[in-house]
């Protein structure tokens, strides 16, 4: 292996660690901040010249069925998305309920690279059985 290979994949892994312990300070630090904020009766501080605001939100979950049920179709469509599941997709493939020329008309594939970390003595096991 080369040192500059070498070199880059040590970077990867120590960026890797890094954010996790990066996500790990910030969530410790958002629970301390949201406790210290309602123990104080407040929503906001200013701290370095930043001001940091707690802001209560509300994610909305449909119930699509019911929304189906309760307005036209016509509205319905407008205010919905479906999209293709791609695991459902692969298995109607495999059971030739899509043909291969059907796939190929309608599926966009866009490359990618994915990084994938694991432990070299598992892979190694893995190999062996």
């Amino acid at each position: 292996m080369s040192k500059a290979l070498s070199t880059a994949g040590q970077q990867y892994l120590a960026a890797l660690e890094a954010q996790a312990a990066a996500e790990k300070a910030v969530a410790v630090a958002k629970e301390l901040l949201t406790e210290a904020v309602a123990e104080a009766g407040v929503n906001e501080v200013a701290v370095n010249g930043k001001k940091i605001m707690l802001v209560t939100a509300v994610r909305r979950n449909f119930i699509v069925e019911k929304l189906k049920e309760l307005v036209s179709a016509k509205t319905y469509e407008a205010v919905t998305k479906t999209a293709v599941e791609p695991k459902a997709f692969d298995k109607a493939l495999k059971a030739g309920e899509i043909t291969a020329e059907i796939e190929q008309a309608v599926v966009n594939p866009t490359p990618y690279t994915r990084i994938v970390v694991s432990d070299e003595k598992a892979n190694e096991e893995a190999v062996a059985v």
